[in-house]
């Protein structure tokens, strides 16, 4: 295992590192982003009302608009990582993605590599589950682009705090591997944390999500970009919220939804096993199609 490609994301954070620095950055990150949040979620308010604005939260009916709003409302956690990383840090925010044609190139390569990957999830879910028609064909495909491009606000706006901010900060510390390995997994984890909704899945959740933290993180550092696990984030999101989700869990999007509810806990308990196996196979899909991108650079050389 080599993480020598690390430093490309590592370099740029030792320029004015520290775990005060770090500390007070993460502080920043929060108030900015939950001043702007605050400030959206107002002006929503003021537009399309109080109940309206309500329903924004997962274990609630959505509507398409309304989980829209959602995904594109984590533009507030860009801006706001963003701006810590300019005001504080000194370091130009397209450092945290490893540079944008690198990210790019690599994001562009993983997704060819997750194709057959999210055929293999469909054609599983589909086989075990009685899946229902949710969205119409027509509106779905309307309604697309949009969903595209704030479906990456959001992965990408959790992948720059958690792998493109907290862990090249933490490594620029010298923290040993595991440290910048675990704890944003770890923190990324317990974001996912919501009882209200899922009752005593909740756990389980939260150590899935931090699962897929340790495998975004080995992604980054193992290849010095965001691309890989931003590509992962963006494939998984994509299924779970425009292809085959939960009705009443950002379900608005949704082409077809499965036939039982997010409070159905013993329902998805069953699922975790396919759950972690489809985790592991994209990560390995990820790893096949830059060790073939590799192979291909090398044989043109």
């Amino acid at each position: 295992m080599s993480y020598k490609l690390h430093e490309n994301l590592v370099n740029p954070a030792r320029q004015k590192s520290g775990i005060f620095r770090l500390l007070l950055g993460l502080v920043i990150l929060t108030l900015i982003y939950l001043v702007l949040l605050t400030a959206l979620l107002f002006a929503l308010k003021l537009t399309m009302g109080g109940v309206w604005v309500s329903n924004l939260r997962p274990g609630v009916v959505t509507s398409p608009g309304q989980t829209l709003t959602l995904l594109g409302s984590f533009s507030t956690m860009a801006i706001a990582v963003g701006a810590v990383v300019l005001i504080l840090h000194h370091r130009s925010p397209t450092t945290l993605l490893g540079g944008l044609r690198p990210a790019f190139d690599q994001f562009c390569q993983s997704i060819r590599g997750l194709i057959p990957y999210l055929i293999i999830v469909i054609l599983l879910v589909f086989s075990s589950q009685d899946m229902q028609p949710h969205l119409a064909i027509g509106t779905w495909l309307t309604l697309l682009p949009i969903t595209l491009v704030l479906l990456m606000v959001q992965v990408g706006a959790e992948e720059l705090v958690f792998r493109g901010y907290l862990q090249s900060q933490l490594a620029a510390l010298n923290a040993p591997t595991f440290v910048w390995i675990l704890l944003p997994s770890v923190a990324f984890g317990l974001l996912h944390y919501d009882p209200t909704t899922t009752g005593d899945l909740a756990p389980w959740i939260v150590l899935w999500a931090i699962f897929f933290g340790v495998a975004a993180a080995d992604l980054t550092a193992r290849y010095g970009t965001l691309g890989p696990a931003i590509a992962m984030h963006f494939v998984n999101n994509f299924a779970a919220i425009t292809l085959m989700g939960v009705k009443d869990n950002l379900g608005g999007l949704n082409l077809y939804v499965y036939p039982f509810s997010i409070s159905n806990t013993s329902k998805f308990t069953e699922m975790l096993p396919l759950e972690t196996f489809a985790l592991g196979l994209a990560y390995l899909s990820i790893r096949w199609a830059m060790a073939w991108r590799v192979a291909i650079s090398s044989a043109d050389d």
